[in-house]
């Protein structure tokens, strides 16, 4: 053996088996932690239980749809978060735990619930800990094509990709304007906002998320933080969908917010192979 060679010791083989399976063991407790709080919370969403009424109603403001909303999505992204495979449906499902608990959160903090409002800062740590403790298994998600999604489109030409810029820049521009509307509290839009019956503090909340989301997915690289940026674009449009059509707004609404519910979907399965999650395709 060579002199600088390493000598692989077994007490190295020890700890190196000992440190995956601690690591393991974290993962499958903090996965455990959120996929239970998910689903337990989720069932209790689409309910309405009389804790969730006093909550998100009573003490937040929220309209009462909200939760059946929340609901929808929680439940089947608990099953995902244990289920085998699936590792691109996991970032999916991370990014919008991290919402829900950040949102929730943020909103304590606005009424005034500071002491409630750690709770789930915390279920966010616990979230982001499964997330960075997840096996390879479940962190890797196989590349794709435009071909693989949409058979007999070509894999990159030059319609595909002015395609995937039209799309991407469309959905793109309605959530910085409608991000920085937010923010600034345009009348317009907290009338719109206070017509849904959200909470004017709402915007505040999702505001901030829209103005990032841009770069994230515009700018090269981050294909991880565009997977989350893809999935937070999705989850607001197709949000925002329900809420008109609950409410009982006016047609085009419905139809705006679905078309760029639509616009997301298409820019992520467009997006040529340097921006998707997985190796990089020719």
């Amino acid at each position: 053996m060579s002199e600088g060679a390493k000598t692989i010791t077994p007490m190295r083989v020890l700890d190196s088996d000992t440190g995956s399976r601690v690591r393991g063991i974290l993962y499958w407790l903090t996965t455990a932690i959120i996929a239970l709080e998910s689903a337990v919370g989720g069932v209790w969403d689409v309910l309405r239980t009389d804790y969730v009424r006093d909550v998100l109603e009573r003490q937040l403001g929220y309209p009462w749809y909200v939760a059946v909303i929340l609901g929808v999505w929680k439940i089947p992204g608990a099953l995902i978060l244990v289920a085998p495979r699936f590792p691109r449906l996991k970032e999916w499902v991370y990014a919008g735990a991290i919402f829900v608990y950040t949102g929730a959160a943020a909103s304590h903090f606005f009424v005034g619930n500071v002491g409630t409002g750690i709770g789930p800062l915390g279920f966010a740590a616990i979230t982001m800990i499964s997330w960075a403790l997840r096996p390879a298994s479940r962190r890797h998600p196989a590349p794709y094509s435009a071909a693989d999604l949409f058979p007999g489109v070509p894999r990159r030409n030059t319609a595909t990709t002015i395609a995937f810029w039209v799309v991407s820049l469309s959905f793109t521009g309605a959530l910085l304007s409608g991000g920085v509307a937010d923010l600034i509290h345009r009348p317009e839009t907290v009338g719109g906002m206070v017509a849904l019956g959200y909470p004017g503090y709402f915007l505040y909340v999702i505001g901030f998320w829209k103005v990032l989301a841009p770069a994230a997915i515009l700018l090269p690289g981050f294909t991880r933080l565009k997977e989350w940026a893809y999935a937070g674009a999705f989850f607001n449009f197709s949000g925002a969908v329900t809420s008109h059509l609950v409410s009982g707004s006016a047609w085009y609404h419905v139809a705006y917010t679905s078309l760029f519910a639509l616009c997301t979907l298409a820019s992520w399965a467009l997006r040529p192979g340097n921006r998707v999650l997985g190796r990089r395709l020719s």
